[in-house]
């Protein structure tokens, strides 16, 4: 880097464990959350999946579980979802999957894909925001917070309005949808 400014880290070493919460980001239900858990693992890597962990009270979970299965069929993306999987009636489980090497690997000789990288630096909560507002029509709280944390300390407490993350909200009221 120019200037004398620190230099990227090196590729051979792991990228750290992470967790970002996510709390209240749907309109309407204060206690209805997510926390996307990143795993250690080297950078020349194909990305790992990352799961999302999404809890609160019964009703609006199981009617979020069933329109989570919308994002199943996102086309034309370099990523896809798992299926969503309810591991209690306050708990349902999903994951990102990285789609962007299809079946290619990264090696030190080729050229680093623009969606691999994009997948790997875009935090997975806007992409799983982005689709619960666009494709499950999913209505979104007007202000997003996360918290994002390692294993042994906490990195930032990040606010932003929700047009900063997505362009569009959902019209489906999760709490009105519930029951």
């Amino acid at each position: 880097m120019r200037g004398g400014g620190k230099s990227m880290r090196s590729t051979n070493q792991p990228l750290s464990e992470m967790t970002i919460k996510v709390p209240g980001p749907f309109a309407g239900i204060s206690d209805l959350g997510f926390t996307a858990q990143y795993r250690s693992q080297h950078f020349q890597e194909p990305l790992r999946d990352i799961p999302l962990l999404i809890e609160g009270p019964p009703p609006p979970m199981r009617r979020l579980a069933e329109l989570l299965q919308l994002l199943r069929g996102i086309e034309g993306t370099a990523y896809t979802w798992s299926d969503p999987v309810m591991l209690s009636d306050e708990v349902v489980v999903l994951a990102f999957r990285d789609r962007s090497l299809a079946g290619q690997t990264l090696s030190d000789g080729e050229p680093v894909h623009t969606s691999y990288v994009l997948n790997l630096v875009r935090p997975v909560v806007f992409t799983f925001l982005r689709d619960c507002a666009e494709t499950a029509r999913l209505r979104l709280a007007d202000v997003i917070e996360m918290r994002v944390s390692t294993k042994s300390e906490s990195i930032a407490d990040i606010v932003l309005p929700l047009d900063d993350i997505v362009r569009s909200n959902g019209d489906r009221l999760l709490w009105q949808l519930a029951g």
